[in-house]
């Protein structure tokens, strides 16, 4: 069986022995009174793809190091079989250097389901979730603020209660809006105007 890994096709002491596939399902389980459940799926979770093998011959110590580098790099590589093939970042790479034509290792592989467009590593389905919720928050217009005027107000009160700062009575002034339901005399707004703040 051929097998690669991020494009390097390993040898016979090199190969696993068996093809680890297969994993958990994650649900979220909620149990109500009366026997009734609520269930979500969460989404799968691969198990790790692991085995042990050697590197043995000349370029024993140069194939290690090939390995060595991907695993480093922290980048996803496609892990390729006859039958298989999907991207996977290498979690753990133990070899044991006894001489340079006979290397012992140990490797394990996570399954990579998704990667972010930024580059940034794996995106999980909660990643997801919270990106969707905030550029739909992000998408929905904000409402306009209004005050009514009450009797006594004047901008700088206002100002003081909607922005927190007496100083920003001009920023409410400014407002075409306002300008048209303070009138004439903006320093004394008519009660029962209603201003955008």
């Amino acid at each position: 069986m051929r097998v690669t890994l991020g494009g390097f096709e390993l040898r016979d002491f090199e190969k696993p022995g068996v093809a680890t596939i297969g994993g958990e399902t994650f649900f979220a389980i909620r149990k109500f009174p009366g026997g009734n459940r609520s269930i979500q799926f969460m989404g799968a979770d691969y198990r790790p793809i692991a085995w042990s093998g050697f590197f043995i011959g000349q370029d024993a110590y140069q194939r290690m190091l090939k390995i060595g580098n991907m695993r480093t790099a922290g980048k996803p590589v496609q892990f390729t079989t006859d039958l298989l093939s999907f991207p996977v970042v290498i979690k753990e790479f133990y070899p044991d250097i006894k001489s340079e034509r006979r290397i012992p290792f140990t490797i394990t592989l996570e399954r990579v389901l998704e990667s972010s467009s930024s580059g940034k590593g794996p995106v999980d389905p909660v990643d997801r979730a919270a990106q969707a919720i905030a550029k739909s928050n992000s998408a929905t217009p904000q409402a306009a603020k209004t005050y009514i005027v009450q009797t006594g107000d004047t901008l700088p009160k206002i100002a003081a209660r909607t922005k927190g700062d007496p100083n920003k009575w001009e920023e409410i002034l400014k407002d075409p809006r306002n300008r048209t339901a303070l009138g004439n005399n903006p320093q004394t707004p008519p009660v029962g105007a209603v201003l955008y703040v």
